[in-house]
This record gives C-alpha cells, sequence and structure tokens, in this order.
C-alpha cells in the first residue's frame, strides 16, 4: 500500500497553486496497488465487507458547506473519500474558496459508493473513493453539462481528471476521479 505523501504547494509568482502529491494512478492495475485491492473485499454475496471502509476511508473536511444534490434541504461539511486523497481533496476545496469559486460548486453528487460504472459492469471509482460528482443537476452524463472553466482547471491541477473529457454515453460533466486509462 503506498503511504500517505505530504501535500506540497508550489508557487508560480503570487499565487499558489497545487501539485500532484500522489502518483495519478493510470488503468486498473496501478488504481488497485495504489488504493487497494477492492476485489479482496467483496464477500460471497457481492456486497463490500465493513473492513474496506475502515482501512481504506476516510472523512475529507469542507471549508464550506455543499447543498446535497439528492435532498436540497440538507448539506454536507465533509465526505467520505481514500484516506490517501483527504489531502488532495481538502487542498482543493480550499482553492476553489480561495478562488472565489465556491458559488460554482452548487451541489454535492457523491464521492464514495460501491456500484458499477453507470454505462458498464466494471467498479466505478467511486467505489474507491477516488472520484466526485459535483452539481449533477446541469452536469448529466452523456450531456455538455456548464461546469465551471476555473472549477476544472483547480481540479485538473491537482491530478483529476474531468468525466466530461470522455465520449459518447460515458461523458460525464459532472465526474472528476484521481486516475486516468479507467
Amino acid at each position: 500500500m503506498v503511504e500517505q505523501i505530504p501535500r506540497v504547494l508550489a508557487t508560480r509568482g503570487a499565487e499558489p497553486t497545487l501539485t500532484v502529491p500522489l502518483p495519478i494512478p493510470n488503468g486498473i492495475g496501478q488504481i488497485l496497488s495504489t488504493f487497494g485491492n477492492i476485489h479482496n473485499y467483496i464477500q460471497e454475496d457481492g456486497t463490500l465487507d465493513v473492513r474496506w471502509q475502515a482501512e481504506m476511508l476516510a472523512r475529507a473536511a469542507l471549508p464550506f458547506p455543499l447543498t446535497l444534490s439528492f435532498d436540497p434541504t440538507k448539506a454536507v461539511s465533509s465526505f467520505t473519500c481514500h484516506k490517501l486523497l483527504v489531502t488532495v481533496f481538502t487542498d482543493v476545496f480550499s482553492k476553489l474558496q480561495a478562488s472565489g469559486m465556491q458559488a460554482k460548486v452548487t451541489s454535492f453528487g457523491g464521492c464514495f459508493a460501491f456500484r458499477p460504472q453507470r454505462t458498464g459492469t466494471v467498479f466505478s471509482t467511486h467505489c474507491w473513493g477516488i472520484a466526485i460528482d459535483l452539481n449533477p443537476g446541469t452536469n448529466q452524463q452523456g450531456s455538455a453539462g456548464d461546469m465551471d472553466a476555473e472549477v476544472i482547471k483547480i481540479f485538473r491541477q491537482a491530478g483529476f481528471e474531468w468525466g466530461r473529457d470522455w465520449s459518447g454515453r460515458t461523458r460525464d460533466p459532472m465526474h472528476f476521479q484521481y486516475c486516468t486509462g479507467y
């Protein structure tokens, strides 16, 4: 298992920029070696053993609350993600706030969720807690969406791949994942 690597901030002039604190895995082999082999935690009935959550996941605090996309009467101030990405997610949302972009992130659609990809049968990157869905109401899968360019830039600077770059029915403008080639 990869150890948590301390976050590093680089500066370019007076503007701080995020640097990638953890190598970005490419493909399922590197996802498994970086974030853990989730297949070892699948029980006979197809459910996920609670040990996965206890051993691999942690809470990332948000610097500002996000409305839940599936229940707009509620907001979250933290969310569950892979323990190696807590600092990465925290830095991204702090950068969004510092850049005055928090109003552009209007709702939270989820991070960790044990499920297959919506357009396939393989595990979603949400299973590892390495993907996040934002503003799903206006960024439905298959659409061009309306994600703000600065929000996209901040996630990309932190090492995330943006789902809108995918083609066809897999295009997913609400989705950011910390891996490529999957």
